[in-house]
């Protein structure tokens, strides 16, 4: 059991895929592949919460908070899509991060899809989850596929190094 509570789906194959996706359906079904994998080793959850808008206030604070709680839901037996990875995908094709307004096609074109799929199975939003316009709209995606969600346990997090 260890093996699967530890599964990283992340392969070098997988990896490498990210410098070629020139589009949101291309890392769509890149996403889609890796869930389908990953429902193998049971209920496959996925964290949501502030990446690019709110939360800690910048990209590498959010995203280091995403880590870790991949990372401990993982250590509790939870199957996690680490979906980290794609960011470098999204920076890439929106103009967001060179400060461009909120490109909402991240979710109508990548996160809803592969919510739609029913291949992610349950969301754990991270606290202030609230502040995300991203994580907001991933809360109406649960909403209108009907996927389960959970508020991500906060003692969870305790441990980790400020």
């Amino acid at each position: 059991m260890e093996g699967v509570v530890q599964h990283d789906h992340w392969t070098e194959e997988h990896l490498a895929r990210l410098d070629v996706h020139e589009t949101f359906a291309d890392a769509v079904t890149h996403g889609i592949e890796m869930l389908t994998e990953l429902r193998k080793f049971g209920l496959v959850n996925q964290i949501c919460g502030p990446m690019t808008t709110g939360g800690l206030g910048t990209l590498e604070a959010n995203m280091d908070l995403f880590a870790y709680a991949v990372k401990m839901a993982r250590e509790r037996s939870y199957v996690t899509f680490n979906q980290i990875p794609f960011q470098k995908v999204i920076i890439r094709i929106t103009d967001h991060h060179r400060g461009g307004p909120y490109n909402m096609g991240i979710l109508t074109n990548f996160y809803g899809p592969l919510f739609q799929s029913g291949l992610v199975q349950q969301l754990l939003f991270l606290p202030g989850w609230e502040s995300s316009t991203g994580a907001c709209k991933e809360r109406e995606f649960a909403q209108e596929y009907g996927i389960p969600v959970m508020e991500y346990p906060e003692p969870w997090l305790r441990t980790r190094a400020a």
